[in-house]
């Protein structure tokens, strides 16, 4: 078990109680998850998905974030199904008008065969 793992999972139960906390602690917990990886590093990735959606830094920040977990966890269907409908509640909230409307554009990240 990493060392960074007991203070990633700090992290995460502070923000999982106070989404609004994950603006302030971003930058170490994105240190610690990527030094920490696995599922403690996935929980925290959905902790700032959640928190973005519950207040977005700006008009792309939640699709773009969204875009971003489904382009890493492409080849592991259980995290794609988890993040499904997260993505579905995004695109509902921004259907009635609760979250921007935004268009990321991504590039393929597919080697091409």
């Amino acid at each position: 078990m990493s060392r960074a793992t007991p203070s990633l999972a700090d992290l995460i139960a502070r923000c999982e109680a106070d989404a609004s906390a994950v603006e302030a602690v971003r930058g170490a917990g994105d240190a610690l998850a990527a030094e920490a990886g696995g599922e403690q590093a996935w929980r925290w990735e959905l902790v700032v998905l959640r928190a973005y959606m519950a207040s977005p830094p700006d008009a792309d920040a939640v699709r773009e974030l969204y875009g971003e977990l489904v382009d890493r966890h492409r080849d592991e269907p259980e995290r794609l199904a988890a993040l499904r409908p997260l993505g579905d509640e995004i695109r509902k909230r921004e259907a009635d008008g609760s979250l921007p409307s935004t268009m990321v554009a991504r590039s393929d990240r597919r080697p091409k065969r």
